[in-house]
């Protein structure tokens, strides 16, 4: 499956697979921690944030994403296995969310289809959460360096824009 997203949907997409990452890293890290009695990492000032340190997690960011969208197209394919689309697939899992929907008008397929999805969802977050994690163990920044970093852009205005301008330009370079 091919994605053709403009620059900025491109961005807003990373930042967003970022953000949930970020989610993800601090549960993990808060866990490891407070078992170990460790102190979680602090948040880099933006000024601390080298050029190069921030190119690096752009890239990060792209590998993470592309995990992401691998991730989506797994999930959709699965789907299509499965008979069932997309659209009707968000329908039933926004009328689970919601204990007043009045979608509860399921067919038997519909029901072990989404009994197949959440096991196969469960399985395939997890083992993408897993590459996630092992991207960034496998980089030069240290997991501490990266959780920083990932926590200063969620505050600090001027390290997203810094952010956003260095992964518009390796997008630009590829």
């Amino acid at each position: 499956m091919v994605y053709n997203y403009s620059p900025r949907t491109f961005l807003m997409k990373i930042l967003k697979t970022v953000k949930a990452l970020i989610l993800t890293i601090i549960v993990c890290t808060s866990a490891v921690a407070a078992q170990q009695g460790m102190q979680m990492p602090q948040v880099a000032p933006a000024d601390s944030v080298s050029d190069a340190e921030l190119e690096q997690f752009v890239y990060l960011a792209m590998d993470i994403q592309g995990i992401r969208m691998e991730l989506d197209s797994t999930v959709i394919a699965k789907l299509d296995d499965e008979g069932m689309t997309t659209q009707r697939f968000q329908e039933i899992m926004r009328a689970q969310q919601n204990p007043q929907s009045a979608d509860s008008n399921l067919s038997e397929k519909e029901i072990e289809t989404m009994a197949t999805m959440n096991t196969f969802l469960q399985d395939a977050t997890m083992k993408a959460q897993q590459k996630q994690m092992a991207v960034i163990q496998n980089a030069e920044l240290s997991q501490e360096r990266f959780q920083s970093i990932a926590m200063a852009l969620q505050s600090d205005q001027a390290l997203a824009m810094r952010f956003q301008e260095k992964a518009a330009e390796i997008e630009a370079e590829n």
